[in-house]
Order: structure tokens, then C-alpha cells, then sequence
């Protein structure tokens, strides 16, 4: 049984709310933290199979932005009521 920290499981809905592809960036600005911790966030839902990242070149930025998206079981996985 996977289970998820309340922060990780603050980004794992978001992501999955906004179409299973959202930005770093737009994580930072909706959910009001750091890039950092976020980032953390995304590593553990990507260890645990839930997510990947995926760079992407956009015209105008400097470096590829940074996507969060879901894999086919994070499509399917349901946060259980009880956190870690």
C-alpha cells in the first residue's frame, strides 16, 4: 500500500485536479512553496511510480521547464485517508 505525506499528497492532487501535467512553477505559485520543496514532493511520488518529469524546451525561457505527470498508475491511484 503506497502511502503519502500531506505534502506529497498536496502535489499528487493538484497534478491529478489539472489534468495530469502541471509545471514546477505553477505548483509553486497554486500551492505557495518553494521550488525545493516541491521538488522533493515530485521525487518521492516518482519513487513511488506515481509521477514522472518531464523537461520541455518553451520558447522564451532560458532552460526547459519542468513538468510533473502522472504515470498510468498514478492516473489510477487513490490517496488513502491516512497519512503518514
Amino acid at each position: 500500500m503506497v502511502k503519502l505525506t500531506e505534502m506529497s499528497n498536496a502535489v499528487f492532487s493538484y497534478v491529478k485536479e489539472n489534468g495530469g501535467k502541471v509545471s514546477i512553477n505553477e505548483m509553486v505559485e497554486a500551492l505557495g512553496r518553494n521550488a525545493r520543496s516541491i521538488g522533493a514532493n515530485v521525487t518521492d511520488l516518482t519513487k513511488k511510480g506515481l509521477c514522472v518529469r518531464e523537461k520541455v524546451e518553451v520558447e522564451g525561457e532560458e532552460k526547459p521547464v519542468v513538468y510533473v505527470v502522472l504515470t498510468d498508475e498514478g492516473k489510477n491511484f487513490v490517496p488513502s485517508e491516512d497519512e503518514e
